[in-house]
Formats: C-alpha cells, structure tokens, sequence
C-alpha cells in the first residue's frame, strides 16, 4: 500500500495582494480543502506559514495583535481542526531575527509567538531538530533559511550547526531508517532548485547538500526560493523537490501562483512512484487559466513548469545561463 503525502511551502498568511481588477484568484482556503480531500497521510509545510511578524512583529507590544491575526486565520483552523498530521518548519519571515546580533532562539518576540503558535495549534507539529514519523517514514525538520550570500553563515544560525544537529538525528537512526527518511527544511541544498532570480546567484545551504549527498534521504522538501518552485531534481538518488509558490502572472509572487505536491511513495521498495504537481487556476475575466502549464524545456528537455506560454526555457536552464554569463 503506497503512503500519500502533501508537500507545500511559503503559506506567506497575512501579506496582503492587490491584485488587477479582471483577476480572480483560488482562495488559499480552498486550496487547503482540496488537499485535505486527497486524504494523505501527511502534510508536510516547509516554512514561511505567516508574515504577520513581518507586518506587526517588531515591538513586544504587537504580539497580542499578531495573535488576534493568527486566531482569525482561516488556514491554520483549517489545518488544525482536520484529522490528518502537519508537520512543518519555520522560515525566515516565520522567525525575524529582530534583535539583530543575536541568534532567533534569543529573539523574545519571535520565541513567545512560536511557543504559543504550537500550544494553540496543536495539530501543528514542529518539527525542528526532531525525528517524526508519518507511518515508518522518518521526517527530519530544520527551521530557517540560511543567508542569501556567498559564505557559509546563516541567516538566523550558524550553518555548519544544520551538519551537526542533522547528523545527531542521522546517528540515532538504523540504516533503512535513514534511506526512508524525509528532511523538511526551509532552505534549499547548495546547487539544487536554490537560484535566485533577484540576487543572480545560488543560495542553497553547503551543509544541507553534504548531508543529502552523504545520507541519501529519499526525499528532500524545501522552499524559500520562489524562482524555482514547482521543479523538482535529484542529487544522487534523492529527490529533491521546491514547493514554494510559484512567482507568476503578476509581479507579486507569493500567494498569486501557490502551488503543492501529492507524493505517493511505495514502501517496499522506496521508490516515489509519483510527484504530481498540484496546479490551481485563476480567472483572467471569464477565462479560466491555469497557474503554470508542464511543457518539455527546449534546452534540458525535461518536463517543467511554465508560467507563460511564450516560454521555452525552464528557470533552471535560465539561472545556470545567467550565471555563466555573469562569469564571462
């Protein structure tokens, strides 16, 4: 009997969109039921669930206002009250590192709307630093995304702490343990599905892509980086797969485009049988058009998505181009 999960990222609840006045978007909620109704065994969120932080969070004094906003979102009730598991990590704009020098675990703001976040959602579950189980599959979490820049620190922690702390968590497991366990982090291995359209560049995670390449996780879910949302690639025989919102028809590409992955995995023999990714659709006046249509990328030949017809590269072939051509 296969396992059934739902892999989606970058919620982003609480950032407000204006969107043209002949566009009508799927509502997030939804979007939610429609993957409840798949009836997985797992929801798995890679960060970014809120920005309420970001829009209030920076005083202790906005903290009782960021949680009236969380009790009223329909989202998080939605996935709270359903019988099926979430597991999730923080992103970057779920933590803020607002005392700046410090690292998050010594942030007040963001320590106090965390703890009281997974009290009051209970069906929730955090998954940072910890081996959980969907079934006999192994999920291993890390919050945060690390720092969009060429060195090996972190954002909101040190790096080479992700090595360490994942490699705790490795040690304690048996063998086939590690080969079916999943990494839920928030941030992209180094190289892979991690190019960022605004910074020209790579921005993945070195250690998170040593423990892949050591480990060989069957699955490895991150988000973070919405350039390449929706592709999927393999480092070795893990399958590495961005399930952020797909940036898309207007400039805003964060809830306009949000997409998610039904993956069914054969337990006998460990093989994902399927990566489906999940497209919504908008309505541009009457027309009815979807959010990203899967086409053969002219240059890798590989089947990806694409936001607009006129399109004959995939993102991925169009960042490694930008980077070779910043290197001439």
């Amino acid at each position: 009997m296969t396992i059934k999960l739902i892999a989606i990222s970058d919620l982003h609840q609480g950032n407000p969109v204006t969107l043209p006045d002949n566009i009508k978007v799927v509502s997030q909620e939804k979007l939610i039921h429609s993957l409840i109704r798949r009836q997985p065994d797992g929801i798995l969120v890679a960060g970014d669930l809120q920005d309420y932080l970001w829009n209030f969070g920076k005083e202790t004094s906005s903290i009782p206002q960021i949680k009236k906003h969380l009790l009223n979102d329909r989202i998080f009730n939605v996935l709270n009250k359903t019988s099926v598991p979430v597991f999730f990590v923080w992103g970057n704009t779920d933590v803020m590192d607002f005392e700046k020098g410090k690292s998050y675990q010594e942030t007040s703001v963001t320590n106090e709307i965390r703890d009281w976040f997974c009290d009051e959602f209970s069906n929730l579950v955090n998954c940072h630093e910890k081996v959980l189980y969907i079934k006999d599959f192994p999920i291993l979490g890390y919050d945060d995304a690390n720092k969009t820049t060429d060195d090996h620190s972190g954002k909101c922690w040190n790096e080479p702490a992700i090595l360490e702390n994942f490699e705790k968590l490795l040690q304690g497991l048996d063998e086939e343990e590690r080969r079916k366990s999943i990494f839920l982090t928030h941030t992209p291995p180094r190289g892979t599905l991690d190019f960022s359209s605004l910074g020209g560049r790579h921005i993945g995670s070195y250690y998170l892509r040593e423990l892949i390449e050591k480990y060989q996780p069957i699955l490895s879910i991150f988000g973070h980086v919405h350039y390449c949302g929706g592709y999927s690639e393999f480092v070795g025989q893990t399958q590495c797969i961005n399930v952020s919102s797909f940036g898309l028809v207007v400039s805003h590409d964060i809830l306009f485009g949000q997409s998610a992955f039904e993956l069914q995995i054969n337990p006998e023999n460990l093989d994902v049988i399927s990566t489906k990714m999940i497209v919504s659709h908008y309505w541009e006046g009457k027309q009815k058009i979807p959010y990203v249509e899967y086409r053969r990328c002219q240059v890798c030949g590989r089947h990806t998505p694409f936001a607009r017809r006129q399109f004959r590269t995939c993102r991925v072939c169009l960042g490694a181009r930008r980077i070779e051509n910043s290197q001439k």
